[in-house]
C-alpha cells in the first residue's frame, strides 16, 4: 500500500464522519426547536384542560347533571381535543426528523462503503 493510498482512505474516513456529525448536529437542532415547540403545546394543552375542569366544577356546584350538553363544555373540549392534536403533531415532527436523519446516515454509510 502506498502512501496515496493511505492519505486518500484518510481523508475519505475524515469526510464521512464530517458529514455524519454534521447530520447529527442539524438533527439535534431540528430537535431541540421542536421540543421547545413541544413545551409550550404541552403547557397550552395543560391550560386548556384546567379550564374544561373549572366548567365541569362550575356546572356540577349548580347542581347540572348532563355535562355534555351543555355548549360551554362542548366548547372547552374541541378546545382541547386541538391543543391535544397540536402535542401530537409535535411528536410526529420529531419522529419525522429522527427517520430523516437515519435515511441520511444510511446514505452517508453506504456511499463511504460504495467506494
Amino acid at each position: 500500500m502506498e502512501a496515496n493510498d493511505i492519505v486518500e482512505k484518510l481523508s475519505r474516513l475524515i469526510l464521512k464522519w464530517i458529514r455524519l456529525a454534521w447530520t447529527w448536529g442539524l438533527k439535534y437542532l431540528r430537535i431541540r426547536i421542536l421540543k421547545l415547540r413541544l413545551h409550550k403545546a404541552k403547557r397550552n394543552l395543560d391550560r386548556r384542560t384546567s379550564r374544561l375542569g373549572a366548567e365541569f366544577y362550575s356546572l356540577h356546584r349548580q347542581g347540572e347533571a348532563e355535562f355534555l350538553k351543555s355548549l360551554i363544555i362542548l366548547q372547552q373540549l374541541k378546545i382541547v381535543q386541538e391543543a391535544e392534536s397540536q402535542v401530537f403533531a409535535v411528536y410526529d415532527s420529531i419522529e419525522a426528523v429522527e427517520k430523516e436523519y437515519l435515511t441520511r446516515k444510511e446514505a452517508i454509510l453506504a456511499e463511504s462503503a460504495g467506494r
